[in-house]
């Protein structure tokens, strides 16, 4: 019997939050949802993650005919432990991106496997699974699935359910699926392989330089404040968080788009917009950690187009920032700097399903060089410190050198 229905909302800016209402009272029904989107397979993951039984079953929210006889079809074969993974098999009008690319790939790539439905998101697997497999972010994810089930050894069967009807999808959008399916497939029959799949970097002193911070805060009427802040900080008088705090209430009534404008205008490293798309075309998976601001950090993020970024986010209302840290920064609002970084970095480990050991650190100054040590390969950019020279596995002083050694 169904007992836990878990409804993971990826940052829709639909009226997908108002129509779940009517179901919030069943205590069977749990909504969550992502301040942004951050890909099906990150929903996927928030669902395992918080799901209380043992067997789990996954469905596309744009079904618009799933019954109960369907969901029983999938479900039984593992609940009766007759499998460990079950996948719904079934017909649709718009087949073209599983009939025109996935199967004729399958066929050359994977000639031994057949499946009527490799990338059907209807699956029925358990948690003791899931709980260590690959959720990639992209539509690629439902078949990066079968081939961890296929590797770990599951028993794994295909349960023809009927007719399915699917939202339908744009050309723009099914080119899309198709591209991200067949790169999981090329990735995983060994045509595309690195070691490291994350490149993270922080912020200060690695894409941007301190001087173009400080005419910033100049302009804005904060820098006096700012400076006097980092010297309490720096003699110890001052925690992170009540560093962060402190600095947070210097923004209070400050226009969003006056701060906007003014971070558009910060200059970035030399070369680093050349070296973030190469990482990109080579398929890592790029993101930023920084005890910054939003308002600077998110600026930086869209502008070398990183997709992921932590931060302390700051709190705005009616168009002016209200001097507060939103309370989805708490985990940056730490005794020490050190511990706000790694927090924000095992996080970025979880959002992106990535092991440590997986991951490139980039970091410029001694705040974050705790992060050197916990990733795979820690890389320093020109350190002005001792300890974090020391620390790190590699030392560069051109970003561009950062695309030699990860290769």
């Amino acid at each position: 019997e169904l007992n836990d229905l878990i409804f993971v909302d990826d940052g829709s800016t639909d009226q997908t939050e108002k129509s779940v209402q009517p179901y919030l009272s069943d205590p069977r029904f749990r909504y969550m949802k992502h301040p942004k989107n951050r890909g099906k397979g990150a929903a996927l993951h928030t669902g395992v993650n918080h799901a209380k039984n043992e067997v789990i079953l996954f469905l596309d929210a744009d079904l618009a005919n799933i019954t109960a006889a369907k969901i029983r079809k999938i479900v039984k074969p593992v609940l009766t432990d007759e499998v460990d993974m079950s996948r719904g098999s079934f017909q649709m009008k718009r087949g073209r991106v599983t009939e025109f690319a996935v199967k004729p790939m399958m066929q050359i790539l994977f000639p031994h496997i057949y499946f009527e439905q490799p990338i059907s998101g209807q699956i029925c697997a358990k948690k003791s699974f899931l709980k260590e497999a690959t959720f990639s972010s992209s539509y690629g994810v439902d078949i990066g699935l079968l081939f961890d089930a296929i590797e770990s050894g599951q028993r794994i069967i295909e349960v023809d359910i009927g007719k399915l009807e699917h939202k339908a999808n744009s050309a723009t959008i099914k080119q899309e699926m198709s591209r991200q399916v067949l790169e999981i497939m090329i990735e995983r029959a060994g045509l595309i392989r690195h070691k490291y799949k994350m490149v993270l970097f922080t912020l200060d002193d690695t894409l941007i330089y301190p001087p173009s911070i400080c005419r910033l805060f100049t302009a804005l009427g904060i820098e006096e404040k700012m400076k006097a802040n980092q010297e309490l900080l720096t003699n110890g008088s001052l925690t992170a968080a009540e560093f962060l705090r402190r600095n947070a209430r210097l923004f209070k009534g400050l226009e969003v788009e006056q701060v906007d404008t003014l971070c558009s205008a910060i200059p970035v490293a030399r070369y680093v917009v050349e070296v973030i798309k190469a990482l990109s075309r080579r398929k890592y998976r790029v993101g930023i950690i920084s005890g910054n601001f939003s308002p600077i950090v998110q600026s930086f993020a869209q502008r070398l187009g990183v997709h992921y970024w932590n931060c302390v986010q700051l709190e705005s209302k009616k168009g002016r920032y209200t001097g507060a840290i939103k309370q989805r920064s708490k985990d940056w609002l730490t005794a020490q700097f050190t511990d706000g970084f790694m927090n924000a970095y095992r996080k970025a480990l979880r959002s992106q399903s990535v092991k440590s050991n997986e991951t490139v650190m980039v970091v410029g100054n001694e705040q974050s060089a705790a992060l050197i040590n916990a990733a795979g390969l820690g890389i320093a950019y020109r350190p002005k410190n001792k300890a974090l020279k020391e620390a790190a596995d590699k030392v560069i002083t051109v970003h561009a050198e950062l695309l030699a050694i990860i290769e």
